[in-house]
C-alpha cells in the first residue's frame, strides 16, 4: 500500500500584512504547516512561501480595488495549470481552479472564498439582498464542477463562509452548499478544537488527519478564523 499523501490547509487570514508581530505570527504559520497546497483567503501574495507557485483569483470582487489585496490566493509546491476564473457575478474574485501534480499524483484544486450573507447588501454595489451573491457563486461554482474530468482527484478549500453541519444560516443555503459539494466529503465539517469552521477542505480522497489552530496567541489577534490542515490519502 502507498505510504504517499498530500497536506491541504486553508486559512482566512483577515487581510493580515506581513508587518510587526502579527504578520510575522501569520506567515509562521502558514509555513508552519509543510503544507503541499495552501488556499489563503483575504490575504496578500507576500504572505506565502517564496519556494512555490501561486496564482489568485482575480483583483476585483466589486468592492474598492486594493492592488495587495486577494479574496482567494493559492500555494502549490508543483506548477499550476488549467487555470480558469470565475470573473463575473458572485463568484468575480472568489473562485479558481487549476490542475496540479502532488505526492499523490495529479489533482484539481478548486480554491473559494464564498462571499458572506451581506455581501453587497450595505456596502459594495448595495444592490444584493442577503445571502443573494452567496447563492449566485454557489451556482457558478455548480457550473465550473461540471467541466472537471471525473477521473481526476478533486481538493475544494477555502473560505465557504457557512458552518457544516448547519448552524445559524437558513436551511435552503445550507441545502444549497450541501448539494453543491455533494461529490465529496468535507472533512473539516462538525466540532474541532477550535470550533465550528467556516473555512473547509472538502475532497474525493480519504482524510487521515485534521489539525486546527486558533485565531489568536495570547494577546495577539491573529485572524476572526481558526485555520486548518487536513492530510489526505488515495481511497
Amino acid at each position: 500500500m502507498s505510504a504517499a499523501r498530500i497536506t491541504v490547509a486553508t486559512w482566512n487570514v483577515e487581510w493580515a500584512t506581513t508587518r510587526g508581530r502579527r504578520g510575522a505570527e501569520v506567515r509562521n504559520r502558514l509555513e508552519g504547516t509543510a503544507a503541499d497546497i495552501f488556499v489563503v483567503t483575504e490575504g496578500r501574495q507576500d504572505l506565502l512561501p517564496g519556494d512555490g507557485y501561486t496564482l489568485d483569483a482575480g483583483g476585483d470582487w466589486g468592492y474598492a480595488i486594493e492592488p495587495a489585496r486577494r479574496k482567494v490566493l493559492v500555494y502549490s509546491r508543483q506548477p499550476l495549470a488549467e487555470v480558469r476564473r470565475i470573473d463575473s457575478g458572485g463568484g468575480a474574485g472568489r473562485v479558481v481552479t487549476a490542475l496540479t501534480e502532488t505526492p499523490i499524483g495529479p489533482v484539481r484544486l478548486l480554491a473559494v472564498c464564498i462571499p458572506w450573507s451581506r455581501a453587497h447588501v450595505s456596502t459594495g454595489r448595495r444592490d444584493a439582498a442577503a445571502w443573494s451573491e452567496h447563492l449566485e457563486c454557489l451556482d457558478q461554482i455548480e457550473d465550473v464542477i461540471g467541466t472537471f474530468d471525473v477521473s481526476v482527484p478533486v481538493i475544494v478549500a477555502g473560505d465557504f463562509n457557512q458552518k457544516i453541519p448547519r448552524a445559524k444560516q437558513p436551511i435552503r443555503v445550507a441545502d444549497r452548499l450541501t448539494e453543491v459539494m455533494e461529490r465529496w466529503t468535507c472533512h473539516t465539517a462538525g466540532s474541532t478544537d477550535d470550533g465550528q469552521l467556516i473555512d473547509h477542505i472538502a475532497s474525493d480522497l480519504d482524510c487521515v488527519d485534521v489539525r486546527t489552530w486558533p485565531g489568536t496567541m495570547g494577546d495577539l489577534r491573529l485572524s476572526d478564523h481558526s485555520g486548518v490542515v487536513c492530510e489526505l490519502i488515495p481511497r
